[in-house]
């Protein structure tokens, strides 16, 4: 039922036009009358808004032009129709320049006002539609990207970067600008969802509804606060991580705490269970968010459903000082070179065994070398994740030893496992080797991939790697990248949601032209020819 306002100065007009027809069988109520512009203004603004407003045109003190100017103005979405006679042309006239596009002449005739309020339930019918598919197509997008933006947020705090330039691109491109400033100062949360035994059944769908149902609170309690970005690690449903943005000039975790409250609370209200969270140290960069992520996970594993783990401030913050973008570097190169010696050398230069270093900065740092190792071993480990899931094990578990030298040790043995599995895979076959390279390019496609920089990547000859990848895969290097990153525009195609620009930034072009020529090239169809030839296929 869609709803009326009555606008004459005559109450004998309105009453006339109201007995007119049966209204409700029209599909309409008249909910408001007035006798004036002015009172008509005062109505709309006390609310609620009519679908329409049934306007005389010739009024004393406000005429209809002007209270349908001030509608515009005020309520650009509010319909309106006109009431003139036969000598108010001019009016009428004014009336149609300012979008009115339906009007009736008095006296009322019956016909044409039922004519008139089907042509209008149809509009309206019409325009809901529309704002609906558009609502449906920009959640859908958000939820595309939304899904994109968790992904890489994830990618930043446990992969290796492509380099920071096009971590800065790719953030950008992701609507994620605000992450992409220099001297960027954040910190992390982790909050685990505790399911005690007993609470629900055995049954997986049930369990992954409850993961989903926590999942989809962390976020909308997130999606509240200003400057924070939620994201999941799928391996670890019962987890969530959230990147805060520290404001300048904010002096305390006041912010991050506030947060963590609401959210410990909201998972106990609704859900009915208990939460274990870890507040990290703030860091100072986009290089540094490791760090961050590494040291809220040690305030995680510290934590309790009933306490929260607290960093050590200053021993933590040193340790993040010496582990630098650089320092990682060389760790990387040390394992990815099988070289214990060079290890070793690296971790002392990074902090002295000598030195009474407490028992929590020797934990910190075997989780934020756990990132690393775990980062080595997804880039070169063939054929499954085992290695991966030992890795995350051990990080759940670090916390319990009681010795520096139970650290270490760890982080030794888990160093030459990790070095295991990439001698396994750089000095077997030849394919083992691309097998690798796909993999990492089929998860970073949407990058300007280069050759020679995946060839430095994966300790190889540029030469030597485009011709074992055509060989192994069948394609060129270059034309590999093209079809995933087609490949995938075709299936957003198909959902036919998204705009072309977004699907070409999605897929990897930076503009939406290079992407169609590009697209036409291999299909023989543009992109937009390509979705309504789908679309018509499947009707």
């Amino acid at each position: 039922m869609y709803t009326i306002m009555l606008v004459d100065d005559e109450k004998g007009v309105r009453n006339s036009i109201k007995a007119k027809i049966n209204w409700e069988e029209a599909g309409f109520r008249i909910i408001s009358e007035a006798s004036g512009g002015s009172e008509a203004l005062k109505l709309l603004e006390e609310g609620p808004l009519p679908h329409v407003v049934i306007s005389d045109i010739r009024m004393p003190q406000m005429n209809g032009i002007e209270f349908i100017k001030i509608c515009k103005q005020r309520y650009p979405g509010l319909r309106t129709a006109v009431l003139s006679g036969y000598s108010d042309f001019e009016y009428l006239q004014a009336a149609i320049q300012l979008g009115v596009k339906d009007y009736l002449l008095k006296p009322v005739v019956r016909g044409e006002l039922t004519e008139m309020l089907g042509k209008l339930a149809g509009d309206i019918r019409t325009e809901h539609a529309n704002d609906h598919a558009s609502q449906l197509e920009l959640l859908q997008k958000n939820e595309q990207l939304r899904r994109l933006q968790e992904h890489f947020l994830l990618q930043l705090v446990k992969e290796e970067w492509y380099s920071l330039l096009a971590v800065k691109e790719r953030l950008q491109q992701l609507q994620l600008a605000s992450l992409a400033i220099d001297g960027l100062k954040a910190q992390f949360l982790a909050v685990e969802m505790r399911i005690p035994s007993g609470r629900i059944s055995e049954s997986q769908d049930r369990r992954d509804l409850l993961h989903l149902a926590f999942q989809m609170l962390c976020r909308e309690t997130a999606s509240k606060w200003g400057g924070i970005y939620p994201f999941l690690d799928i391996a670890h449903s019962s987890m969530m991580y959230f990147l805060i943005v520290r404001e300048d000039g904010e002096q305390d975790n006041t912010h991050s705490e506030k947060f963590a409250a609401e959210l410990k609370r909201n998972i106990s209200d609704y859900l009915k269970l208990e939460s274990v969270l870890g507040i990290g140290e703030t860091m100072v960069g986009l290089n540094r968010l490791k760090n961050g992520y590494a040291s809220c996970m040690l305030s995680w594993s510290q934590s309790t459903v009933h306490k929260q783990g607290e960093n050590e401030h200053n021993g933590v913050l040193e340790l993040t000082h010496a582990f630098t973008p650089e320092a990682e570097r060389r760790l990387v190169q040390a394992i990815e070179n099988l070289d214990m010696n060079a290890f070793r050398q690296q971790l002392q230069a990074i902090f002295s065994t000598e030195s009474d270093t407490p028992m929590f900065a020797f934990t910190f740092l075997a989780l934020r070398l756990l990132l690393l190792f775990s980062s080595v071993a997804k880039k070169f480990e063939i054929g499954g994740s085992s290695l991966q899931k030992y890795l995350w094990n051990c990080q759940m578990t670090i916390s319990d030893y009681q010795s520096r030298e139970e650290v270490m040790g760890q982080i030794y043995e888990l160093s030459r496992l990790v070095m295991d599995e990439v001698k396994k895979t750089r000095f077997s076959s030849g394919q083992h080797m691309i097998e690798a390279v796909r993999k990492y390019v089929e998860e970073n496609f949407c990058y300007e991939l280069t050759l020679s920089s995946l060839a430095d990547m994966f300790h190889m000859n540029e030469t030597y790697l485009s011709g074992l990848f055509k060989q192994h895969v069948g394609t060129t290097f270059s034309e590999y990248v093209t079809s995933l990153r087609l490949g995938k525009a075709e299936q957003l195609l198909k959902e036919n949601e998204l705009k072309l620009t977004d699907i070409a930034m999605l897929v990897g072009y930076s503009t939406s032209s290079y992407f169609s020529t590009c697209f036409k090239k291999s299909t023989g169809k543009s992109p937009k020819e390509y979705r309504v030839d789908y679309l018509r296929k499947t009707r």
